[in-house]
């Protein structure tokens, strides 16, 4: 083993060296005091955000990518939740389901097509009308005040009336869902 590996090394007057380098371990000084300390390098290079190429986009169009936005999921929620108030404001208000119901419905849908997600677009076009039959249903539990008959009677009547009557409703909170959709869906919108 030579001297410098050793630790054994020699200054020009013949005198032991005080530090040591640590072949051992890569980038570790060794000091006269026994405590290794690690090289300090210089840290990476960042780009300026101002001094950046032409041909590269700004930093909010790289981050467009399908994830920014309402989930499908949520979007199924706004729907239900302001389809739902709607038709239990219109229900304190009148005493039955009415226009405010649909109103709530199309409002909602349209709203929903906005804010969801590129990812879930199509949940969107294909929720709002699988909503409204659930929101029906749930109505039609709160409001059979006028109805007579059995359970299941009042249940056909009251469904079979709401899907006659909501009809513009159910089309058109549909209808425009879909052009949202279709618009956003196209290459290169948001």
């Amino acid at each position: 083993m030579s001297e410098a590996q050793s630790g054994d090394a020699t200054d020009q007057d013949g005198r032991a060296a005080d530090v040591a380098v640590a072949r051992d371990v890569p980038d570790i000084v060794v000091t006269p005091d026994g405590a290794g300390r690690p090289e300090v390098s210089s840290p990476p290079e960042v780009p300026s955000p101002i001094a950046r190429p032409n041909n590269t986009p700004p930093p909010r169009a790289q981050q467009v990518d399908g994830t920014q936005g309402v989930t499908g999921r949520g979007v199924i929620v706004l729907i239900m939740v302001v389809t739902a108030l709607g038709g239990l404001a219109d229900l304190a208000v009148s005493g039955h389901r009415g226009h405010v119901f649909g109103v709530a419905f199309a409002a909602s849908a349209t709203v929903g097509a906005f804010v969801v997600r590129r990812r879930d677009l199509a949940t969107a076009m294909i929720a709002p009308p699988l909503v409204y039959c659930v929101a029906i249903f749930l109505m039609s539990l709160v409001d059979q005040g006028d109805l007579s008959g059995g359970l299941l009677t009042r249940e056909a009547f009251y469904l079979g009336n709401a899907f006659v009557t909501g009809a513009p409703a159910i089309w058109a909170g549909t209808a425009l869902a879909a052009g949202i959709v279709w618009y956003r869906g196209k290459p290169g919108r948001r």
